[in-house]
C-alpha cells in the first residue's frame, strides 16, 4: 500500500494494485510454478543504493495496510519463508507513517517483539485497526492484556532501553530503506521484491513462488 492510501482490498491481485503495479493475472498452462529463474524488474529490483550489514530477509508493513493484512492471512508470505529457510529468518518493522496511531502502534510492535510475542499479537492487532476498534493507545493496551501485558506492564515497557531501542530501529530502517509502501520485502539489503510480479493462479501457489524468489535472491 502507497502510504497516502488506506483500503483493503479482497483479492490479491486488487490489493497489489495499490502499488500502483499492472496485476498480472496468467492462465495456469503459463505459470512456472517452481521458477528456477528471475527476471529483473519482474520479480525483484536492485536497490539503487545497497545497504550493508542488514537482516537477510526485512518485510516493512503497517497495521493500517489491507495488504498486509492478507499477508499474514490469504497468502502468509513471511511463514513460508520462515518455513522453506529458517524460522525467524523474516525480520519484521512496522511504518509508523499510516495511520492516526502509526507511531503508538510502531511501538507497540517493538514490546512484542521485545517480550518474544509478535506471533500472538500480530493478528488481533490487524484485526483491531479492520474493525476500527483501535482509538487510542488504551485499546492497544487492552489487547495486550489478552496475551499477558498488563497496562502497568506495558507502561514500564514503554520506557526501557529495549523498547525504545527497538523503536528506533524500525523508524531507521523506515529511513534506510526509502520505504515507500507496504508490503515490502528487501532481500540482503541489496534487491526488493516485486509484490506483483510473482505470478500465479492460486494463493498457495503465490505464496510458494515468493518464497522460491526469496530463496533465489538470498543465494546470489
Amino acid at each position: 500500500m502507497i502510504f497516502k492510501k488506506s483500503a483493503l482490498g479482497s483479492l490479491l491481485f486488487l490489493s497489489l494494485s495499490f502499488f500502483g503495479l499492472t496485476p498480472i493475472v496468467l492462465a495456469a498452462s503459463d505459470v512456472p510454478i517452481n521458477t528456477t529463474t528471475l527476471e529483473e524488474g519482474k520479480e525483484y529490483t536492485t536497490l539503487p543504493r545497497p545497504l550493508s550489514s542488514q537482516p537477510p530477509v526485512v518485510e516493512f508493513f503497517s497495521f493500517y495496510c489491507g495488504p498486509c493484512y492478507q499477508f499474514i492471512d490469504t497468502y502468509p508470505v513471511s511463514d513460508a519463508i520462515n518455513r522453506t529457510l529458517s524460522e525467524g529468518i523474516v525480520t519484521k518493522y512496522h511504518v509508523s507513517l499510516m495511520g492516526a496511531l502509526g507511531n503508538e502502534l510502531t511501538e507497540a510492535w517493538a514490546i512484542a517483539i521485545v517480550t518474544g510475542k509478535t506471533d500472538q499479537l500480530e493478528r488481533p492487532l490487524f484485526e483491531a485497526v479492520r474493525d476500527g476498534k483501535l482509538k487510542n493507545i488504551d485499546d492497544i493496551k487492552s489487547i495486550f492484556s489478552q496475551f499477558g501485558i498488563e497496562p502497568e506492564a506495558y507502561k514500564k515497557m514503554q520506557q526501557s532501553l529495549p523498547v525504545k531501542g527497538t523503536v528506533a530501529l524500525q523508524n531507521t530502517a523506515v529511513k534506510n530503506f526509502e520505504v515507500k509502501g507496504t508490503p515490502s520485502f528487501y532481500i540482503n539489503g541489496k534487491y526488493q521484491i516485486n509484490n506483483a510480479g510473482i505470478a500465479a493462479t492460486s494463493p498457495q501457489a503465490y505464496v510458494d513462488n515468493f518464497a522460491n524468489t526469496v530463496k533465489i535472491l538470498l543465494a546470489r
